[in-house]
């Protein structure tokens, strides 16, 4: 994955990000750019920090993982507004988008002037983007990308769905600030318990997708490379 992305390097203006594999990174030792959303993961993020490493935190269904991702000094967080599943599986349902995390989240770093930003991941429509409109990024897959490239819309009418512009104009208490930075226990029972517990599931399910992913990823790559 290291030489796939020093490949593709030279041909983006942006930064590429490394997808850690997980299953191979559950302490901090390992270094990597990209990491999951767990206690491990934004430890690592924590320690890559300091050495002057930025760090994305992947795999984030929750305001707890958003939270801690800010404390350890993560450049980006990516919210999965769906489950991966429903990103892989056109069948499968997983009860509607999680857009207000993102604006939940970006509005916590603001208010408390963190450096971290929202990346927003795993859209699935069109009116998703629009409603995510104010977000300060987005991953977006091929298929919605070239969708959202043929779609006309006004400025006045993407602003009406955005999420961000409401929340701008609705009156809103300020977020109540919390930290676990140090606090590994209180972090896991909160997060453990973070939207009764699916919080949890999805990030375990992710976490073990991208596992199976990659390794597939890693045999493609290894096989080109014997040719």
């Amino acid at each position: 994955m290291v030489n796939l992305a020093l490949a593709i390097a030279p041909h983006v203006e942006e930064t590429v990000y490394v997808m850690s594999n997980p299953s191979l990174t559950s302490t901090p030792e390992v270094v990597k750019n990209a990491r999951p959303a767990t206690w491990e993961g934004l430890q690592a993020c924590r320690e890559l920090t300091t050495l002057g490493i930025n760090t994305l935190a992947t795999t984030l269904f929750t305001m707890e993982q958003a939270i801690l991702a800010g404390e350890c000094g993560c450049m980006y967080v990516s919210p999965f507004v769906h489950e991966l599943k429903a990103v892989f599986d056109e069948s499968y349902h997983d009860g509607g988008a999680n857009l207000a995390l993102c604006v939940e989240a970006q509005r916590y770093y603001e208010h408390y002037a963190y450096s971290t930003r929202v990346k927003a991941a795993a859209l699935l429509s069109v009116t998703e983007a629009k409603e995510l409109a104010g977000v300060s990024s987005v991953t977006i897959a091929p298929d919605l990308l070239r969708t959202l490239a043929s779609t006309e819309a006004s400025g006045h009418d993407v602003d009406k769905l955005s999420l961000f512009t409401q929340a701008k104009h609705s009156k809103q208490h300020n977020p109540v600030r919390r930290t676990y930075l140090d606090g590994e226990t209180s972090w896991r029972e909160a997060f453990s318990k973070a939207n009764d517990g699916k919080g949890l599931r999805n990030t375990k399910d992710a976490i073990d997708a991208f596992c199976e992913y990659q390794a597939k990823g890693e045999q493609l790559m290894l096989a080109k490379e014997s040719q």
